[in-house]
């Protein structure tokens, strides 16, 4: 099973790497017409098709090339398609968005019933376990917002971040590599799949986007990537017992910095639909800190929380994952604070 998902996994990052380059040169552009934006001269967008396609290309290639090794029985397949057609939607909103602004309550109104439509799909997290024999009922209504409000936010906070060359969508491929891990070994081959193939097609976008910004993944590329993540761990939350706290774990560094921004943004009374550069990685790049540096940093405490996220889930204490994003959280608080600081000190804010 190990070759046939790594043959296919090439095959992803193949056929990412191959599109990006023809959308070098199709378009669309990303015109840097707002303050906010990181680069000065138009660059080609929507990577994310590339991206999109790579993902699709690593599945077909599973199924079709390598039918033999049967990792996905027909139960996955459905439920992969399911997912991935919710993921491809989201897609579709992003890159209409990259050719033709849509307005920020219809967007919102989009990714609000595919969130609901992935809840109800994947599965709603009514209950959850929070000791030796404790769990905490949160019953249908609760479950079902809360599941959709787990969707729309890892999308969300994915797209806002992406906002310098590597950053969002290295950030997100670490995370899936975590997430994959944490599927091989739960056995979920559906979930293990998907976040194989878009953490490959990433890559292979990436080859592109990083150091040097030859082409962005836009609002396409962030939305999908991730949709898959959110999608994903829902399979593995729903159908292998996954418990609900370590998927924030493992994009904590994205979760974190997208809202605590929004959290000092609304306590300042500032406009949460309006771009700002505000993020805490922005204030790393006004302080001099280069695209590639800043990426990596983020890249790296990706990879520290995916480490700590699989460990959690073969741990097998029920108490231990709410605890540790308690306190990973608190760290999370307490840099943003310092950052702000230190921002506020130097003239940076």
């Amino acid at each position: 099973m190990i070759l046939e998902l790594a043959s296919s996994a090439a095959i992803a990052t193949i056929v990412s790497l191959v599109v990006c380059r023809v959308q070098m040169r199709a378009g669309p552009l990303d015109v840097p017409d707002e303050a906010r934006k990181a680069h000065t001269r138009p660059t080609p967008t929507s990577g994310g098709i590339g991206i999109a396609l790579g993902y699709a290309a690593g599945l077909t290639a599973l199924l079709q090339i390598f039918p033999a090794a049967e990792v996905l029985t027909r139960q996955d397949m459905a439920l992969t398609s399911l997912a991935s057609a919710i993921a491809f939607a989201f897609l579709l909103i992003g890159f209409i968005d990259d050719t033709r602004p849509i307005d920020p309550r219809i967007k919102f109104l989009f990714f609000t019933l595919l969130s609901f439509g992935a809840a109800i799909t994947m599965g709603i997290v009514s209950v959850v376990e929070i000791g030796v024999e404790q769990t905490l009922r949160l019953g249908l209504t609760i479950g079902l917002f809360g599941t959709a409000l787990w969707v729309f936010t890892l999308v969300n906070c994915t797209n806002f971040m992406d906002g310098a060359n590597g950053l969002a969508m290295g950030s997100i491929s670490v995370g899936l590599i975590a997430l994959g891990a944490i599927a091989y070994a739960a056995g979920s081959n559906s979930a293990m799949a998907m976040a194989c193939f878009a953490a490959a097609a990433v890559t292979g976008f990436l080859v592109w986007n990083f150091p040097h910004g030859r082409i962005f993944s836009g609002d396409a590329g962030a939305l999908f990537a991730g949709a898959v993540a959110a999608l994903a761990s829902l399979i593995l939350i729903s159908r292998a017992d996954l418990s609900p706290f370590i998927p924030p774990i493992l994009f904590l560094p994205l979760l974190a910095d997208a809202l605590m921004t929004l959290a000092w943004r609304v306590r300042h009374r500032r406009k949460l639909l309006v771009g700002h550069q505000e993020h805490l990685y922005q204030i790393l790049m006004r302080a001099g800190w280069s695209h590639a540096r800043v990426s990596l940093l983020y890249w790296a405490l990706m990879a520290a929380c995916g480490a700590i996220g699989y460990a959690l889930s073969r741990s097998g204490d029920a108490a231990a994952p709410w605890i540790t994003l308690a306190a990973l959280a608190g760290l999370a608080v307490t840099a943003s604070i310092f950052v702000r600081k230190y921002a506020r000190t130097h003239g940076l804010s």
